[in-house]
């Protein structure tokens, strides 16, 4: 398998919907019905711990073991791409690099400084829009952490998480997915320190529809 390129395969745009809840237009997310679509087709794929080109993935692959579902790959210079995966290539989610973070898909994205936190660029069907940062002092990628060891790393509005994140948990577990004043609130995954994979929809705490992936 050839190593994993850090952008992006993304959904037909007939797919998307905008439903940034925000005042400002990001990136295109996938709609709730789709995202219970790729559910239903994902749910019987097993997690799996696995070395490629010495980088490591840890999440779902398909019958012919290719990256398909949710997943979190974490290459040898640092980097780290967390999401939902499709034939190898991420379809939607959070790549972090050295410098900057971004949130979306290869088509319609949001870029952040890991220097500054702030919102430097918009890309947009193959068009960068760069943004006017004196309107958008609300929006920022941060990393906060918390007096129980746990850690948030993703976005924030008004000093609340919302939008993509990660939460790592001072035990080694992660949590990836949508966040909306500061509670879980959408699609995303569990990935636990002994490989343990959980997928699909919460609100907070509750569990809207929750899938316990397999391990091999």
């Amino acid at each position: 398998m050839k190593r994993l390129t850090i952008f992006i395969l993304t959904l037909p745009l007939c797919l998307l919907l905008s439903a940034q809840k925000t005042p400002v237009e990001k990136y295109e997310l996938i709609p709730a019905s789709m995202q219970n679509v790729f559910l239903d087709h994902v749910q019987s794929f097993p997690s799996r711990v696995i070395s490629i080109n010495n980088n490591q993935y840890l999440g779902q692959v398909n019958k012919k073991h290719r990256l398909y579902g949710y997943g979190r790959y974490i290459n040898n210079d640092g980097s780290e791409i967390i999401g939902q995966f499709r034939d190898d290539q991420l379809l939607f989610g959070i790549t972090i690099t050295q410098n900057s973070a971004l949130v979306g898909s290869r088509e319609n994205y949001a870029s952040y400084s890991l220097v500054t936190g702030k919102l430097e660029f918009i890309y947009h069907s193959e068009e960068k829009v760069v943004v006017d940062t004196r309107n958008l002092l609300d929006y920022s990628f941060v990393s906060m952490k918390y007096s129980n060891g746990d850690q948030y790393m993703g976005e924030v509005f008004q000093q609340k998480r919302h939008g993509y994140g990660i939460y790592y948990y001072a035990n080694g577990d992660i949590w990836f997915g949508q966040y909306n004043n500061d509670v879980r609130s959408g699609f995303g995954a569990f990935f636990a320190v002994d490989g343990y994979v959980q997928i699909g929809e919460w609100q907070g705490e509750d569990d809207v529809r929750v899938i316990d992936i397999k391990r091999k």
